[in-house]
């Protein structure tokens, strides 16, 4: 189940575009890397989301 207490925190201080960010690759001296960011509603119900360390 994700937490979302890092969001709340932010939404409180008054945040209103909270941007998640993420990468594939080795890093810049071992390869390429792409990297990514989105940002959906707040509290949005994605089940097609949970990263890719599976």
């Amino acid at each position: 189940m994700p937490s979302f207490v890092e969001e709340e925190l932010l939404e409180a201080q008054g945040y209103r575009l909270i941007a998640g960010i993420d990468e594939a690759g080795r890093g810049a001296l071992a390869g390429p890397v792409v990297a990514a960011a989105v940002i959906l509603p707040n509290h949005v119900d994605a089940p097609w989301l949970g990263g890719g360390e599976r």
